[in-house]
């Protein structure tokens, strides 16, 4: 089990993000930024694994997915997408994903970044960080009034990260943690309601049935923002996407789908960490249909057909 933290601007700050500055630091000699370009992928890759060998939080990628991540649609890399760069090779990069938001709600600034172990501490980080929060208050001004926060999250071991956040003006607001249990025997019974029945999802006809249930699902959770069906749809065309794994609750009489579970077996995930290990990545279940075990039946199903599938967790 581990614990993931979230973090973003104050509250107050963002409703004027336009005027939010933040105090610059020092950037090391020798270092040049500028933004994504396609050519950049194997570099990035080859960060992000170097990083991952030091650190060993289980976050190594592959050409194939960081291309699929590079290509999402409304991430703009070209744009907000920062690397820094010293005599040619790539020691760190900082980006982010805006989410508008529904026309009530506030919208996200999703960063992410990395620093190469051999160049942390020195402010480069904190210079990216800072050119990234510049690009964000360029792209509020597409939302008009909206408030906004810019929000990071990291690992609960991750003190540099935290360090970085939390001196940029950033404040913890959100823990997650993840959970993990063997699969082999023992699991619970599926026990659906009267009026119910799982079905495995189905690519021809399901795909924006789904999405649709995601969306809705998750409109009460904390920090939560919409997404297009775009968004969805290249999703689903992730690597290794595997149908059969995806779960559908859905009422007798009419066929309307009342809940989902959206499982994964990556085998690059395997093969990184030497455990056969599946992941439940999202289970949901909409707000008229809760309180009636729908959930737990799709939990408990899903750890059987992940079983099926080979894993032991």
């Amino acid at each position: 089990m581990n614990q993931t933290t979230a973090w973003h601007t104050a509250r107050q700050a963002n409703r004027s993000m336009k005027r939010e500055t933040i105090k610059e630091g020092n950037m090391p000699a020798n270092i040049t930024v500028h933004t994504y370009r396609p050519e950049d992928l194997p570099a990035l890759v080859a960060l992000i694994n170097e990083a991952d060998d030091y650190d060993q939080l289980e976050r190594r990628v592959t050409l194939e997915g960081m291309q699929h991540e590079m290509t999402w649609p409304n991430y703009h890399p070209e744009t907000d997408c920062f690397l820094a760069w010293k005599n040619g090779r790539l020691v760190a990069y900082a980006d982010f994903l805006m989410r508008p938001g529904e026309e009530n709600a506030e919208a996200l600034f999703y960063t992410w970044g990395m620093v190469h172990p051999r160049w942390r501490r020195l402010g480069i980080g904190r210079h990216l960080m800072e050119t990234l929060h510049r690009r964000a208050v360029e792209r509020h001004g597409e939302l008009g009034n909206k408030s906004a926060y810019f929000q990071g999250s990291g690992r609960d071991i991750e003190e540099d990260r935290r360090a970085l956040f939390e001196g940029l003006g950033m404040q913890r607001v959100r823990y997650f943690v993840n959970m993990v249990r063997p699969i082999d025997n023992g699991l619970p019974p599926v026990e659906m309601p009267p009026g119910f029945r799982l079905r495995t999802f189905d690519p021809a006809r399901d795909v924006e049935t789904v999405w649709q249930v995601d969306v809705d699902s998750f409109q009460d959770h904390w920090g939560w923002t919409g997404f297009p069906f775009e968004e969805f749809q290249h999703w689903v065309h992730q690597p290794h996407f595997r149908p059969e794994l995806w779960l559908i609750a859905a009422e007798d009489a009419t066929g309307k789908a009342a809940g989902i579970c959206l499982n994964k077996v990556d085998p690059e995930w395997i093969a990184q960490t030497g455990r056969q290990e599946g992941l439940i990545n999202t289970l949901g279940v909409l707000r008229e249909y809760r309180r009636l075990g729908l959930g737990t039946a799709l939990l408990a199903q899903s750890m059987r057909t992940l079983r099926q599938a080979g894993m032991d967790l």
